[in-house]
């Protein structure tokens, strides 16, 4: 009789690659210091691979359980997990962390193990812990807010969106007071009406706008600002504006142009609405403006308005009405207006751009546009492109748009 043992699989035949792939793993470091262009094919490669290598019931569950990581990493900020373990210059023990929490010892066991499989922290021997990389990046409230804000804002609209749409039989959402946002917060609000509402989610949500942009290539850094913009700037004009950034938040964006090109000439406004503006960067030459892109447009005649991520925020009639105000204010054959959004493409679409447009979809019932899609609207506006510029597929692009 043959025998019962089951047959050798192919990979406890193959041989031991760990010492192999630990070498890989120190080359492709080197190479993304050397080519930081590459690291972002890099890591899809990487994905790649682990994707094939695993079962499809090992996929399924990894998908499956992802919610749960955000989850337990606010659990873990609410403890203040992250900064008691950066602070430390040794591993620390289950008991030492109940002790400095005041949490159940049996509890702190299972949220510690949960966060070194992540790995949010570092697991070094029985019961005890460390720092890693990972640990120290949320101990920075601008990144701790990215989770923060997914779990107070997003979470629950991503909850309520299978339903929503069974509900409305798959239409595709385009009202921001009607979309998953409102069934999963139970209110009749919009999320910009809901916000003052709920400062916290607001305070989390204003913090993570800045801190998801850490790391990511900059649009300084492939649009040319000074030969498109500025060689054509009225700089013997002491009251020419150089740039209008509307809805520009705390002035970001425009800090970021005067440290890239430190030289330029004219004003800057930031735009923005009053309690935004109180937080205001103190930046040379920029002027804070309270206004509500919805009304005219009170600065005429500027070289360039500028938005990023706004109209991403905003359905069709909504975006029409924001490009409509803005177009009404430029001057033919001088002004341009730069939309510093997301153009997703027709094939090949990235993890990053297609989570946002599911974001955007949920709680605003508004949506990431296609380049042909960019092109309909800003035509209906009265508009013209003149061309995309793009740096990498998974960061914004920059739209340029001049007057027809």
């Amino acid at each position: 009789m043959g025998s019962t043992e089951e047959s050798p699989t192919a990979w406890q035949q193959a041989p031991d690659v760990s010492g192999s792939l630990a070498v890989l793993k120190q080359t492709l470091l080197e190479e993304a210091i050397n080519r930081p262009d590459g690291r972002k094919g890099l890591i899809k490669a990487a994905r790649s691979l682990a994707d094939a290598l695993e079962t499809p019931g090992e996929s399924v569950t990894r998908l499956s359980y992802v919610p749960l990581q955000t989850v337990v990493l606010q659990i873990g900020i609410n403890l203040d997990l992250f900064n008691i373990f950066a602070q430390s210059g040794e591993p620390l023990s289950t008991e030492h962390i109940a002790e400095q929490t005041g949490a159940d010892p049996a509890l702190i066991q299972r949220v510690l193990r949960f966060l070194a499989a992540i790995p949010a922290i570092k697991e070094v021997g029985p019961s005890l812990f460390t720092a890693n990389s990972l640990t120290r990046t949320l101990t920075r409230t601008n990144m701790a807010a990215g989770v923060l804000h997914n779990m107070l804002t997003c979470n629950p609209a991503w909850a309520a969106l299978p339903s929503f749409l069974e509900k409305n039989n798959y239409r595709n959402p385009s009202d921001v007071h009607d979309c998953s946002f409102q069934s999963g917060h139970s209110t009749s609000d919009g999320i910009f009406e809901w916000f003052p509402k709920n400062p916290t989610a607001h305070k989390e949500f204003m913090l993570w706008m800045t801190g998801q942009r850490e790391g990511r290539g900059s649009w300084l850094d492939f649009f040319l600002f000074d030969e498109r913009i500025a060689d054509g700037f009225r700089k013997d004009d002491p009251d020419a504006v150089m740039l209008v950034d509307i809805g520009g938040g705390i002035g970001h964006e425009i800090r970021a142009i005067k440290d890239h090109y430190p030289s330029l000439h004219g004003r800057f406004i930031l735009q923005d609405t009053p309690k935004t503006l109180e937080q205001a960067l103190t930046v040379p030459s920029m002027e804070a403006m309270e206004y509500d892109f919805f009304t005219k447009q009170p600065v005429i005649g500027a070289r360039t308005y500028y938005l990023r991520n706004v109209l991403h925020d905003w359905p069709y009639a909504q975006s029409i009405s924001i490009l409509k105000n803005i177009a009404a204010a430029m001057t033919p054959g001088y002004s341009k207006l730069l939309l510093n959004e997301f153009v997703i493409p027709d094939q090949g679409a990235g993890i990053v751009g297609t989570m946002v447009d599911f974001t955007m979809m949920s709680v605003v019932g508004s949506e990431e546009r296609s380049e042909g899609q960019w092109r309909r609207m800003i035509e209906d506006a009265g508009l013209r492109v003149v061309r995309v510029w793009t740096g990498n597929e998974e960061e914004e692009s920059v739209i340029e748009v001049e007057l027809v």
